[in-house]
């Protein structure tokens, strides 16, 4: 019988149980022996429990929910699962302790390590040399009903037999230097943040800048979004959004969905890409573009709002304060036809935003639409518009014309032309940009008139919250007024006095990097230019950030080889008004340089990440070439240190991945090169072509190789990536190929560019009744021979493909999960995950009933059983060995552009990214969800083991400690480190992998097996 004092022990116990669905035998036991009134107080306590996991929603009486409690694992997880959703549960109970003790002894020819765990908890069995690296990945898994071999089932006893050799499948020299690990309880630690540096953009488009009392905001979007407060000499203090982990349950009216994967009620992500939760701008969304979410910002008296479509309130805590996170709609739909630019609406949001000094009202003005992206021009609105800024009315008009189009605009006192900016003072008067007017009109709080000043071209205005002095800036901003390509308006900041006597006290250049003067060729118009006065510093500055300088690469004979883009003015610059000049005081570049050294981010945020086993280097393959989806350089990392080099590929790269022994393979289209990291020398294939020139082409390197291997295929014109490639600890090397159709002959696009070969391998696959016609998977061996053609018949596209010892192909598949034929979550409003899945080479193939079918599916051939899969493959895998859903992005619905991949370690173990749960399932080689690291958390959150490279403050949120925002790729070096790019934090994690418990035993003095021969000692 439990005392009072083992109440709380016992309660935590039977939880987990519940959460996990699994009670071993002893505690089952334990459970059934306990005395009536023992139970009914364990039942109250988990009364408490039930009604704080308020997502269970039961009405049952204490004793009742004990007992519906304790029979779901009695009964066991299976039966009482909805749907069939066991495969989304974590297997192992958190009991990592041994019964006995790991022990070695010699059978014949072979090692046989034993021991016995308390519970079916994880374990893993590695073989380490002297270095401590691991030679054999020997076992790894949850025990238990469904253990992994060479793991025994539905035992706590194991007995692993090893046979003496490496990975390779090479005997082990000396036996005498190795050393037996068995491990219980994998537990990984938010270890350090690596390539974070806060000064760096993390879109292609503008951030947008407000100076408050307590800092400066900057806040950008890129499909993912992020508002960071720095201080007045430009020092990182914190990220307001994404919101911190502590904060995140008192933003009011944020949406929110309790996800079957795991049973949390977490914030739920907007938009196309499911990226973030502002619901401002054109991120949340149904456009397959890169959107974002805030074109203009306001914050005084610790209240920050976002505008753009619609209005995001935050407070300067990262909490919504006391009014709701989502105010009304602020964008005004307009038709394009009042600017010539089609018929379709279009509408117009603001670039400018102001609040009143008591809060109360917002301003809302330099409303702007882009036609064309760009190319057919911007129009501009001729109004102020005005909001109460506590509730959640749309804006009215407060002063000018709700008639669209800049022609449309008036001169007299009270109009405008272009009302690109708005401004208050500390009186609440409203200070108002007059573009081509060439004037600043105030007003007071009512509306009325009290003043025109004459300013040639102001694009932009402030004005000092203590003196009242004016500041304007003026630049190109190009509509349909400025006809003439010969105009040119010269950047300019003008300080004025205060409203009283606003003459002219200085006048001077403004610096602003990669400016066009004229309308020429000047496609964002000047709107990539963002300007803020900064009157709180303790000497007034500006900040002034660019969007990207873009430089078109042609020929004299006006070919085109590419646009060139450099975002060495794209970081925010700090500048002190001296003597009437600007005076440069910081440039974040240098940080960014200094720090990440790469001042590009990354496009589509497609970080792949690849680890060298060897030397335990990571590599982030960041786009920039290929249509920006391939890579001549990448990103080198040294994790231990956080040591940052940027490496010159020796040919341009659609993808790529190294091998047990660290040897690098590079894909082009259909081509896999094989190189030597240590000299970047190639490694030729025993089977394979000599090449001239050959590249991935527009702008990719090339190189001559002696002996590359051509896969069959040909480049995915429509997707631009090929699926994935990996090797096995073997050597064995599978790659995903696009072949669904032949190219007639391989283009040249470009003068003078290097030939790039489409087309690969000829190869005609056997058709069969629901075959789709995509690609194939193949595998070769280490000598480039053909191991398995066509592995997987019949399969579509993928985000990263795998490769075991056994060969076994584990595939993220961009396809949603069927659960019983039907969404495994019914209630999530919108599913672009992928899924995961095992099957055996040449034992399985995929059965589609829609898409790209030559011979459809007849319905007396379908399966007896509902379809598995639903996306760009949809129907049935036969000979699957399980499935994995919720995982990664890139479905039907969502640009494959934007897209995810997951990793395998040499144990076999896959680690995908969860983004919409924020966070990384582990699952071993049957299946089994051995946990999943992470939680939701922005930067700030989560107390690493090493601090330097990450910011200045963090605080703890428990647990591993690992904060994920937006995490799509991840790479991992086994039993050392997972890697995870978070795209919403924008770094990268480094979490560091260990046990719970682990035991050592030396081979010293143990007999080699009987069959090694004895040459090889």
């Amino acid at each position: 019988m439990l005392t009072a004092s083992g109440v709380q022990n016992f309660h935590a116990k039977l939880w987990r149980c519940i959460v996990t669905g699994h009670m071993s035998v002893p505690f089952r036991q334990r459970c059934v022996d306990q005395p009536r009134r023992t139970r009914e107080l364990r039942a109250t306590v988990f009364a408490v429990g039930l009604y704080h996991h308020r997502e269970l929603n039961l009405k049952m009486n204490m004793s009742t929910i004990f007992v519906a409690a304790l029979l779901a694992c009695l009964i066991g997880p299976s039966s009482l699962s909805a749907g069939g959703l066991e495969e989304f549960k974590v297997k192992r109970e958190d009991v990592f302790e041994f019964s006995e003790k790991p022990a070695l002894r010699q059978e014949a020819n072979r090692t046989v390590i034993t021991f016995a765990t308390k519970a079916y908890c994880d374990a893993t069995v590695a073989i380490e040399n002297a270095d401590g690296r691991i030679v054999r990945h020997l076992a790894s898994g949850v025990l238990g009903a469904n253990a992994p071999e060479p793991f025994q089932k539905n035992t706590l006893k194991q007995a692993v037999v090893w046979d003496g050799k490496n990975d390779q499948g090479d005997y082990i020299d000396d036996l005498g230097s190795v050393t037996v690990r068995v491990s219980l309880g994998l537990k990984p630690q938010f270890e350090r943040t690596l390539f974070w540096s806060p000064q760096k953009r993390i879109g292609m488009y503008y951030p947008v800048l407000r100076a408050a009392p307590e800092g400066v905001y900057v806040a950008e979007g890129y499909a993912v979004d992020q508002v960071r407060l720095f201080d007045h000499q430009g020092n990182y203090i914190r990220t307001v959004y994404p919101f911190p982990a502590e904060a995140v349950e008192k933003v009011i009216g944020l949406k929110t969905h309790t996800f079957v994967q795991n049973g949390q009620t977490l914030p739920l992500k907007q938009g196309y890409h499911q990226s973030t939760m502002l619901t401002s701008g054109t991120n949340s969304g149904g456009e397959a573009s890169e959107d974002y979410g805030v074109t203009a910002m306001a914050a005084r008296n610790g209240l920050v709002s976002l505008a753009h479509l619609k209005l995001n309130r935050l407070t300067s805590d990262g909490t919504s304060g006391q009014l709701p996170f989502e105010g009304p709609t602020i964008g005004i739909p307009v038709p394009k036809d009042v600017c010539g630019w089609g018929n379709q609406p279009f509408t117009y949001a603001p670039v400018s935003a102001a609040l009143s000094p008591d809060g109360k009202w917002l301003y809302l003005a330099g409303y702007h639409a882009e036609f064309g992206r760009g190319w057919g021009g911007q129009e501009w609105m001729n109004g102020v518009y005005r909001m109460p800024y506590a509730q959640n009315e749309e804006p009215t008009l407060f002063v000018g014309s709700d008639k669209p189009g800049t022609k449309n605009g008036g001169t007299e006192d009270g109009q405008f032309r272009m009302a690109a900016s708005v401004a208050c003072d500390a009186q609440g008067r409203v200070y108002v940009a007059d573009y081509m007017n060439d004037r600043v009109q105030v007003f007071d709080a009512d509306g009325k008139r009290l003043k025109s000043i004459p300013v040639a071209k102001p694009a932009y205005i402030s004005v000092h919250q203590k003196t009242g002095d004016i500041y304007v800036f003026s630049w190109m901003l190009r509509n349909f007024l400025i006809t003439s390509i010969e105009t040119k308006i010269e950047p300019t900041m003008t300080h004025l006095g205060p409203l009283d006597n606003p003459a002219v006290k200085s006048k001077c250049p403004l610096p602003l990097t990669g400016y066009n003067a004229t309308i020429s060729w000047n496609t964002p118009g000047g709107v990539q230019h963002r300007v803020e006065f900064d009157c709180w510093a303790e000497k007034p500055t500006v900040w002034i950030v660019n969007g990207r300088v873009a430089e078109v690469m042609g020929h004299d004979d006006g070919s085109i080889d590419g646009i060139k883009t450099s975002f060495d003015g794209g970081c925010c610059q700090l500048f002190e008004e001296v003597d009437g000049k600007l005076v440069a005081r910081r440039n974040g570049a240098d940080d960014v340089k200094k720090s990440v050294l790469r001042l590009q981010p990354p496009i589509l945020w497609r970080q792949r990440l690849s680890v060298n086993p060897i030397s335990g280097k990571l590599y982030v393959e960041e786009g920039d070439c290929g249509v920006m989806k391939a890579f001549n350089q990448v990103v080198e990392i040294t994790p231990e240190t956080g040591a940052i080099k940027l490496l010159d590929l020796p040919l341009g790269a659609e993808d790529m991945c190294f091998d047990a022994n660290g040897l690098n393979y590079i894909r082009t289209d259909p081509m896999v090169t094989r190189y030597d990291p240590a000299s970047w020398r190639e490694v030729p294939w025993d089977y394979g072509e000599e090449l001239k020139k050959h590249s991935f082409g527009m702008g990719a390197k090339d190189a001559d190789t002696k002996s590359s291997l051509r896969t069959p295929g040909h480049r995915s014109f429509s997707f631009w990536h090929m699926g994935g490639l990996d090797v096995s600890a073997t050597g064995h090397l599978v790659v995903s190929t696009c072949n669904g159709s032949q190219m007639a002959e391989t283009p040249q696009w470009h003068k003078g560019e290097a030939h790039f070969d489409y087309q690969g391998e000829p190869y005609v696959p056997t058709l069969f009744p629901g075959r789709m016609r995509w690609g194939e998977v193949h595998i070769y061996d280490k000598h480039g021979n053909i191991f398995a053609l066509d592995a997987v018949p019949g399969v579509g596209h993928m985000n990263g493909i795998k490769i075991d010892r056994d060969d076994n192909i584990y595939m993220m598949l961009a396809s949603r999960r069927l659960v019983d034929g039907k969404p495994f979550d019914p209630t999530l409003p919108r599913d672009t995950s992928c899924t995961l899945v095992k099957v055996p080479a040449k034992k399985a193939k995929v059965l589609s009933n829609s898409g790209s079918i030559p011979i459809p599916l007849p319905d007396a051939d379908k399966p007896k059983r509902p379809p598995d899969i639903a996306g760009y493959t949809s129907g049935w895998i036969e000979g699957a060995q399980w499935f994995f859903g919720g995982v990664g992005f890139g479905t039907p619905g969502a640009c494959i552009c934007w897209n995810s991949r997951f990793d395998m370690d040499q144990f076999a173990r896959c680690f995908a990214p969860e983004p919409l749960c924020y966070s990384v399932a582990v699952l071993d080689t049957n299946g089994n969800l051995i946990l999943r690291i992470g939680k939701y958390g922005n930067v700030d959150d989560g107390k690493p083991l090493v601090a330097e490279g990450g910011p200045p403050k963090t605080r703890s949120i428990g647990g591993d400690e690992v904060a994920l925002t937006h995490a799509c790729y991840v790479g991992v070096q086994a039993d050392r480190r997972v890697f995870i790019a978070d795209a919403g934090n924008a770094r990268i994690v480094s979490v560091k992998l260990d046990y719970h418990a682990s035991e050592r035993l030396s081979l010293k003095g143990v007999a080699a097996p009987a069959s090694q021969p004895q040459a090889a000692k």
